[in-house]
């Protein structure tokens, strides 16, 4: 899977979904992702920026780049989605002063699936997050599975945290 889709706000911004089935990614290690894909598991990376402009990202915008996702998840019942909160792209107004960028994205973006899946009666489809404590900040990657997937969210959470977290002394 290589689709990309792009919105348009009222305000002229425009943005790119990105949605890739991948084979190992940036985050997942080879291993993990030969065991996915051995199992018949797609990993479905997903990229998000934003292309022209600098308003508000919209409720509406958000909406639709949620409905597109659910969508694409919904139509690829092996389907693991795995994405990595970005801290690159700065916030406008954000006044949450004690909350970094990727934790407020983070928060936001559990808030609106759990949401969806309320208003949508959905069922047997989790959201894990994993932190990763860095040496300077915490990381967040949101690993999305149906029920009868969770080996392999447990799979890939300590794959993530093997790799990229905070050695403990």
């Amino acid at each position: 899977m290589n689709e990309v889709f792009s919105f348009l706000s009222e305000s002229g911004d425009e943005y790119r979904l990105s949605l890739t089935t991948s084979v190992g990614g940036e985050l997942i290690a080879e291993d993990i992702s030969e065991s996915l894909l051995r199992d018949g598991i797609e990993l479905v990376d997903v990229g998000l920026s934003r292309v022209k402009g600098s308003h508000i990202t919209t409720f509406s915008i958000l909406q639709q780049i949620e409905q597109c996702i659910a969508n694409v998840f919904m139509q690829h019942p092996n389907a693991i989605i795995c994405f990595f909160c970005d801290f690159i792209s700065l916030i406008p107004s954000m006044k949450r002063e004690s909350m970094s960028v990727q934790e407020y994205r983070s928060r936001l973006f559990s808030k609106m699936f759990e949401q969806y899946l309320t208003h949508h009666h959905i069922e047997g489809i989790r959201n894990r997050v994993v932190e990763i404590e860095g040496v300077v900040e915490t990381y967040y990657v949101h690993v999305i599975a149906r029920n009868s997937h969770q080996k392999y969210v447990d799979m890939i959470s300590m794959g993530i945290q093997r790799d990229y977290g905070k050695p403990i002394d």
